[in-house]
C-alpha cells in the first residue's frame, strides 16, 4: 500500500487542485476501498462555490468548510478484486435522532466528501483510495458496474424522499428540476407505486433523458411548456432546484391532501398565502437518507427498475477534475447531466 495517493482537494472557494495527499488513516471498523469512479454531485458544486450544503440542510445553518477537503461521496470501487458500492456516511448512533432511527438527521455524522465529523483529515471519494466503514461496503450484484454504483448515494436520497413524501399509489408526481436527483426521484417514485412522474426543467437535456427513461410527460418551462402541468393537481411535487419561482409554482400545483418536498431547502422569500396549504396540503424538506434506503436503492438498480446509464453524459480522468467541474457547473451550455471522474483506469 502506498503512503500517498492522488486526490481532488478543495482548499477554498473555487480553489480546486489534484495533488498528492497521505493515504487516509483508518478509524476502527473502516477499510480502504480502491476507488474506480466517483460522481460529481450538485452538493460538490456547492462546496466548490464556497457553500456547505450538508450543514445548511441538516443542521439548518451555514458552517465554514474545513481546509483541505477531499471531495466526493458518490463512490464505485473495489474491495480486493470485488466491485463494490459504498454508503458514504456513519451517524453517531447515540443522539436522539439516531435513537429514533433518523440517522439522516444526526448532527454528529462522519460523512465522506463533506468535511463533516473528521479531525485532522477530510477524506472523500475523489481519490485513489477512500476509508469506508466495513458494514457500508456493498458487493455489487451482477450487471451493476462501478460507474453505475456512483448513483447509489443519489438514488438512496431519492428513495428516502419518495418514502417520506407518501401520496401514492397511483398518484401523479411532479419533478421540478430534471437533473440527476430529479430523474432518480422520478424513477424511484414510479418503482414505489406512483402512476406518472412528470419532469419539468428549463433546458432540453434532462427532458430528453426523462423521455428515454420512459417517464411521464415533460415540460420545458423556458419554452412555454407549462401546459403539460395542467390537470387536477399532483399528489407530490418535488423541487430539486431551490428556485423561488419554481417553488411558488409548485405549491400551486398541489392537489388537496398533496405534499411538496423541498430537496434543496426553502428559497429565500418563499411566501405562503391563506390558501396555499389549505385542504391538508403539506410542505416539507428532505435531508440525506437512511441506511435502509441505500439497500433499497441497490435492489432497484440491480433489478432494472431504475436505470442510470442514460444519465451519464461525461467522463473525465481524475487529473482533469477542474475541467470536469467546469463542465458540470455550466450544464446548460455543455449538456451535462451526470459527470463522472474515472479514477482507476
Amino acid at each position: 500500500m502506498p503512503s500517498t495517493m492522488r486526490a481532488v482537494v478543495l482548499q477554498g472557494p473555487e480553489q480546486l487542485t489534484v495533488e498528492d495527499v497521505p493515504v487516509p488513516e483508518l478509524l476502527p471498523g473502516q477499510e480502504l476501498v480502491r476507488i474506480a469512479a466517483c460522481g460529481i454531485c450538485g452538493s460538490d458544486l456547492r462546496y466548490f462555490a464556497g457553500e456547505n450544503p450538508w450543514a445548511k440542510h441538516t443542521l439548518g445553518y451555514e458552517k465554514p468548510n474545513p481546509p483541505g477537503m477531499v471531495l466526493g461521496h458518490e463512490i464505485g470501487g473495489y474491495r480486493g478484486d470485488t466491485a463494490v458500492g459504498c454508503l458514504a456516511f456513519k451517524s453517531c448512533g447515540r443522539c436522539a435522532e439516531c435513537r429514533r432511527g433518523e440517522m439522516q438527521l444526526c448532527a454528529h455524522t462522519a460523512h465522506l466528501g463533506h468535511g463533516a465529523g473528521w479531525e485532522g483529515q477530510n477524506p472523500g471519494g475523489m481519490a485513489e483510495y477512500c476509508p469506508v466503514w466495513s458494514e457500508h461496503v456493498y458487493e455489487l450484484p451482477p450487471g451493476v458496474s462501478v460507474d453505475e454504483a456512483t448513483f447509489l448515494d443519489g438514488l438512496a436520497v431519492a428513495v428516502h424522499a419518495a418514502r417520506v413524501a407518501g401520496g401514492f399509489p397511483g398518484d401523479a408526481v411532479l419533478l421540478l428540476g430534471g437533473g440527476p436527483i430529479g430523474l432518480l426521484i422520478a424513477q424511484a417514485t414510479k418503482a414505489l407505486g406512483a402512476g406518472e412522474a412528470v419532469v419539468a426543467d428549463v433546458y432540453e437535456t434532462p427532458l430528453a433523458c426523462a423521455r428515454e427513461l420512459g417517464l411521464g410527460r415533460t415540460a420545458n418551462l423556458r419554452e412555454g411548456g407549462a401546459e403539460a402541468l395542467t390537470g387536477e393537481g399532483f399528489g407530490v411535487v418535488f423541487d430539486t432546484t431551490g428556485d423561488l419561482g419554481a417553488q411558488q409554482m409548485g405549491l400551486g400545483k398541489l392537489r388537496r391532501g398533496g405534499t411538496m418536498v423541498l430537496m434543496a431547502g426553502a428559497a429565500e422569500g418563499l411566501t405562503l398565502g391563506p390558501a396555499t396549504l389549505a385542504g391538508e396540503r403539506r410542505l416539507m424538506t428532505c435531508s440525506n437518507h437512511r441506511y435502509e434506503d441505500f439497500e433499497i436503492a441497490l435492489r432497484l438498480l440491480a433489478d432494472g427498475r431504475v436505470r442510470v446509464g442514460p444519465m451519464i453524459t461525461h467522463r473525465f480522468p481524475l487529473e482533469q477534475a477542474a475541467k470536469a467541474f467546469e463542465v458540470a457547473r455550466d450544464k446548460v451550455k455543455t449538456g451535462a447531466l451526470k459527470v463522472i471522474l474515472e479514477v482507476d483506469e
